[in-house]
């Protein structure tokens, strides 16, 4: 596609193309973003443009220029490219998330002030409202505490309105009415997600229905109305700062419309809460060990926490950003992090591991086998461990170098808006690699992602509303079988598939999934009170565990 952006001629194509934003397509060349609208007619004027320039902030990404076919019709802006250094904002949502980065209390605190210090300037300081700021519509560096406001052509500016606004941060008891004080509405809603980590007006109520958040703002009945029961993922409200409560609880349960306050407030000391997980009428728990701090995760003989790594009975200081695997023949443990660019890779014991010299933006270890990620390769790293051990390079595959995203055992990438998977299934003689295209994903922002043993799971985002798809494919991984769930709350996928090929998953709405991948659309429920997602899952061989908190678990269905 040729386009022309201040008189100059510039082809965007494939290699340039990121990914799909809600109105049209991003591509990226450079330091430069190009937003191209899928229907020209939605494009915002050229004045708003001008005038959305003078929220001058690195923070914000605003348009810049118009870009021109080479008839002279608009087609959309450039922007200023933010780089791959940033995560959409409702990631920092999950403990999940939070654990295995490292993410605190202090951080959130830090990020909550830099969003609202942004908004009140340059936004409202120009005479700006954001309106539709939901959570999508920012991101936040790795640092955690610098956001980044994106999606702003439909603020509302001086001479041009709004253009859209998501139900889950309007404030309905004055809908259609926009000022500075729904814009600390919708800030508020967000906030509070970032430090409790759901949304102020979900939790079950007798009288509403899931996700009814018109009548639930109208009538003022939040999560601290003392007939509404949260969620299991729910964090502690002591989390919150003592201004910012006494805040939320003026807007969501009085009904005021205040601006924030000027100070976060204190905190209240939170008791550590003591974990305990008996066996229940379907399932059979058995505690199997207690570490000294919070489990990040667990897979066969592995167990990460906040503070160790501990393989079987022995246990190593790490950083946070370090993975293990163990060779092929000697099992020997070997950590794998991200340096500078550059994978480095570092024995536990005293064996010698060779440097590799390999580039790597981006890194995931799929049954001890390491996939780095730089530019449009996903390069297999195997080792040889008969004495020193010895990395080198076995595969290379070819992935879309911009719109290519990692996940857990699985590669997502988007041509042009046509979402594909790629699956690793890695062999020490010789890997496969599978590329499917699974058009119920198109178009869709992909949040979250898995893969385990034939099964896929996604969390999308489409519009507004998180959905989760169930993906199963044959033995061959030629076809396959999909179910989608719509209209979820947003936690993190939550699954294992046994080497058996039965799949055990946790859903959002606490409900134990249990199906066989041979056979996906025989699928057995069943409906715990004393089950739920807070309880991540994971196995050691044909052993279904799971970890909540500092302790680690066995569970299985009762005869």
């Amino acid at each position: 596609m040729q386009v022309i952006v201040q008189g100059k001629k510039i082809s965007l194509n494939q290699k340039d193309y990121v990914t799909q934003g809600g109105e049209g397509k991003i591509f990226q060349k450079g330091k430069t973003a190009y937003k191209i609208y899928d229907d020209v007619d939605k494009m915002i004027p050229l004045g708003k443009i001008e005038e959305l320039s003078k929220l001058d902030s690195p923070n914000i990404v605003h348009p810049k220029y118009p870009v021109y076919s080479v008839k002279k019709e608009a087609l959309g802006f450039t922007m200023d490219w933010l780089g791959d250094d940033n995560y959409a904002l409702c990631k920092l949502f999950t403990n999940t998330f939070r654990d295995a980065n490292g993410i605190t209390n202090d951080h959130v605190i830090e990020l909550v002030e830099n969003i609202k210090n942004i908004i009140i300037a340059p936004i409202h300081e120009q005479n700006c409202l954001m309106v539709d700021g939901n959570e999508l519509n920012y991101l936040v560096r790795s640092d955690f505490v610098t956001p980044l406001f994106i999606d702003v052509n439909s603020y509302q500016t001086k001479s041009f309105p709004p253009t859209a606004i998501m139900p889950s941060i309007r404030d309905w008891s004055n809908p259609d009415e926009f000022s500075v004080l729904s814009d600390w509405f919708s800030f508020a809603i967000v906030s509070f997600q970032l430090f409790i980590g759901i949304h102020p007006f979900k939790g079950k109520h007798k009288k509403y229905k899931k996700n009814d958040f018109e009548n639930r703002v109208k009538d003022c009945v939040s999560v601290f109305n003392k007939d509404v029961r949260l969620p299991p993922p729910a964090r502690d409200f002591d989390l919150i700062p003592s201004q910012y409560k006494d805040w939320y609880y003026n807007l969501f349960e009085k009904g005021l419309r205040l601006p924030p306050p000027g100070d976060p407030g204190g905190l209240k000391q939170i008791q550590v809460k003591t974990i305990v997980v008996n066996s229940t009428d379907n399932f059979e728990i058995i505690e199997i060990k207690e570490f000294k701090s919070g489990i990040i995760y667990h897979n066969e003989s592995v167990a990460k926490t906040k503070e160790k790594l501990y393989i079987g009975n022995n246990d190593y200081k790490v950083s946070q950003d370090v993975e293990v695997l163990f060779t092929p023949f000697k099992n020997v443990p070997v950590l794998c992090k991200i340096d500078n660019g550059k994978i480095q890779l570092k024995s536990l014991n005293s064996t010698e591991v060779h440097p590799i010299d390999l580039a790597c933006t981006d890194k995931m270890i799929i049954n001890d086998t390491l996939f780095i990620k730089n530019r449009g390769q996903l390069t297999e790293i195997q080792f040889t461990d008969t004495g020193n051990v010895i990395p080198y390079v076995q595969q290379v595959w070819n992935i879309e170098e911009k719109s290519s995203k990692l996940f857990s055992n699985i590669v997502v990438q988007s041509v042009l808006g046509r979402a594909y998977v790629c699956i690793p299934l890695p062999h020490y003689k010789q890997s496969s690699f599978i590329i499917k295209d699974i058009p119920e994903l198109d178009k869709q922002q992909i949040i979250d992602a898995k893969h385990d043993n034939h099964v896929a799971m996604f969390i999308t985002n489409d519009g507004g509303v998180y959905n989760r798809y169930v993906v199963v494919f044959d033995d061959s991984y030629n076809s396959y079988v999909v179910r989608m769930f719509e209209d979820v709350d947003y936690i993190p996928l939550n699954f294992v598939t046994l080497q058996s090929g039965v799949c055990i998953s946790i859903r959002e709405d606490d409900i134990v999934e249990i199906f066989h991948y041979t056979n996906p659309v025989k699928v057995k429920e069943i409906k715990d009170s004393k089950v739920n997602s807070t309880m991540r899952l994971a196995k050691r061989g044909m052993e279904v565990r799971f970890f909540k908190g500092n302790k680690l678990f066995s569970i299985k269905v009762k005869k």
